[in-house]
């Protein structure tokens, strides 16, 4: 097998550096990405209602009411099995 396509990439490539990562752009990119998921858009809901905020947002955002959340929650995930446990 001929692998001298390798040896002509590294030295057509030898005179460049790798950039540098940017902290801040490398901060804005995942805040953005954590601001599009699905965790922040249903906190995003809850919160334009006014409501009291949803147990597994709190839980999945590590917000500052996680612990009465996972009371909350009773050890499920589910909502609907975690408000039955939460009754009995």
């Amino acid at each position: 097998m001929d692998l001298s396509f390798f040896r002509r990439a590294e030295q057509r490539f030898a005179s460049r550096i790798a950039a540098r990562p940017d902290f801040s752009m490398l901060l804005a990119s995942l805040r953005t990405q954590q601001a599009a998921s699905p965790t922040a858009s249903a906190q995003a809901r809850l919160s334009d209602r006014a409501a009291p905020s949803d147990p597994i947002v709190e839980i999945l955002l590590a917000g500052p009411g996680w612990r009465t959340a996972i009371v909350a929650q009773g050890g499920c995930f589910h909502a609907a099995l975690a408000r039955k446990r939460a009754v009995n």
